[in-house]
């Protein structure tokens, strides 16, 4: 079998300085350039040139630098992606939702979500590995929703004390909405105990602790409510696997609540001192499951 090996062969070596030095013409002379690329591949069995050979080593060698080419900009992407992440880091860790908005918005935010596309997700941990504080950044199919969590990882899964932190601008009349759960986190899941907080421009919607299971929140909660006339009635309601504990249309009726048409859940939990209810909230369809997002 033949072997291919590079050499500056002697001969060969005078032969093309001598070939260029001749030359008086470009043309000339980009042929004996190329004449000099071909003599660098020889044969060790007669020397002479394998023509073939030297194609194949050539297209060997373009593989091999447009590999490299495609690994160094690979590699330069993710340092981007980790300067994304720990700006988002400094963004979180200090609740500013408008920079974090800001900086999912920016041409550095769109490559990061770009390079999370095809996992779902991008970590970021400071220390390196996969366990530790760190940072990550989630995206999900059936929503165009940007999403992040700062805290504890445990084998690249969140496990420990973390932040779920969401934030946009897309709403009706372009206010800022932020949603954050502060808490306890196990299996890649909210479990424990943690605080909700969701605030829509200058309103806060929610802001109270929870207990969390897989996401969705259970057990009891205090309610105060002002009636119409004044009366300040206070009450409880349940939540169980995120949904309401309610009460049914007829028990409404006989309690002389109106019952609306739309669909809707009724929850009869505010009571004067007498123990006699005075009022009900009513919760329609589409907030009838309360939880963490995209956990319930």
């Amino acid at each position: 079998m033949k072997r291919l090996s590079r050499i500056a062969a002697g001969i060969l070596a005078v032969f093309a300085t001598v070939f260029l030095i001749g030359c008086t013409t470009e043309d000339q002379r980009e042929a004996a350039k190329k004449y000099q690329r071909r003599t660098e591949y020889v044969t060790e069995e007669n020397g002479s040139v394998d023509t073939e050979q030297a194609r194949n080593q050539s297209t060997k060698d373009q593989e091999l630098q447009d590999a490299t080419e495609k690994s160094n900009q690979e590699n330069a992407e993710i340092e981007q992606c980790n300067e994304t992440m720990k700006a988002a880091m400094e963004a979180i860790k200090k609740d500013d939702a408008k920079a974090l908005n800001q900086l999912q918005m920016s041409r550095e935010g769109k490559a990061l979500a770009r390079m999370a596309g095809e996992a779902g997700s991008y970590l970021y941990l400071p220390e390196g590995g996969t366990t530790g504080k760190g940072i990550g950044f989630y995206i999900f199919e059936d929503c165009d929703c940007r999403q992040w969590y700062y805290g504890d990882y445990r084998d690249g899964k969140r496990e420990g004390s973390g932040i779920w932190y969401y934030v946009s601008s897309y709403t009706e009349d372009g206010s800022l909405y932020k949603e954050v759960y502060d808490g306890q986190w196990n299996g890649d899941l909210p479990n424990g105990r943690g605080h909700q907080l969701i605030v829509l421009g200058d309103q806060t919607d929610t802001d109270q602790k929870f207990k969390v299971k897989n996401g969705l929140f259970y057990g009891k909660y205090k309610i105060e409510e002002t009636l119409e006339d004044g009366t300040v009635v206070t009450g409880r309601y349940r939540l169980k696997k995120g949904k309401y504990v309610t009460i049914s249309d007829e028990e409404l009726q006989a309690n002389n609540f109106e019952v609306p048409d739309k669909p809707h859940l009724a929850i009869a939990f505010l009571y004067n001192e007498a123990g006699v209810v005075k009022s009900c909230k009513m919760i329609y369809a589409e907030d009838a499951v309360r939880g963490v997002k995209h956990f319930y």
